[in-house]
């Protein structure tokens, strides 16, 4: 808001603390009590609402959580998820580079099978996330269970985990269609075929009747004579 200079300069004369608040305030109120100014004044402060959990995976599936702690340079530091048991699927997750450093960031999976899981973290300047400038980390969880996690490596780290079998890795795990976004993972139902329209039965051409024959005048007998 507006500010009344000559009576900023008196209150900044009687020290910091009132400087923003009243120039008469009354009796028995402490000067700190109106020392909010500007936009703060009469601004109630509204709470940020919780975000929505996910809902929880059917049988033994598990969603995969990757935490991140940046360094001080976050646009260095990129990383993936890859899924090993099925080629189709491949890539599950991805992250970086960041804009904040010393930030914690959090990204969740849609609901996965325990198969085998490759985790890859990626420096560009070749110094890892931590300890020569600040002090970064990483955490892979599937489910409550932690599967790798570390922060000190040169250019990348690649940490394999789970198992690589029938019983591990369903044939049926490429029904689903796994596409990241910045909040969690959803399974995309693969497309529906377009049907193949039935062949077109060629009609029957309409017979052409015979042309009619030009009738032969009998031939006429000569006259017997007499």
């Amino acid at each position: 808001g507006r500010v009344n200079a000559g009576n900023a300069y008196e209150l900044l004369k009687n020290g910091c603390e009132v400087a923003g608040g009243d120039s008469n305030p009354p009796a028995g109120e402490g000067l700190s009590h109106f020392a909010l100014g500007g936009k703060d004044q009469g601004v109630p402060l509204t709470p940020t609402p919780a975000p929505t959990p996910l809902p929880p995976c059917p049988g033994a599936q598990q969603r995969f959580e990757v935490q991140i702690i940046t360094d001080n340079y976050p646009g260095e530091t990129t990383w993936t998820l890859t899924d090993k048991c099925d080629a189709s699927i491949g890539e599950m997750m991805s992250g970086g580079p960041y804009s904040t450093s010393s930030t914690p960031y959090s990204d969740m999976s849609a609901c996965a099978n325990d198969g085998q899981y490759e985790f890859k973290i990626n420096d560009s300047y070749g110094d890892g996330v931590c300890c020569s400038y600040g002090a970064g980390s990483y955490l892979v969880k599937f489910g409550t269970v932690e599967k790798a996690s570390g922060g000190q490596f040169a250019s990348s780290e690649t940490k394999t985990f789970g198992h690589h079998s029938s019983t591990f890795c369903p044939s049926n795990e490429s029904s689903y269609y796994w596409k990241h976004s910045s909040t969690n993972w959803s399974p995309t139902a693969l497309p529906t075929p377009v049907p193949t329209a039935p062949p077109t039965v060629p009609p029957t051409p309409v017979p052409t009747a015979p042309p009619t024959p030009v009738p032969t005048a009998p031939p006429t007998n000569p006259p017997t004579a007499q």
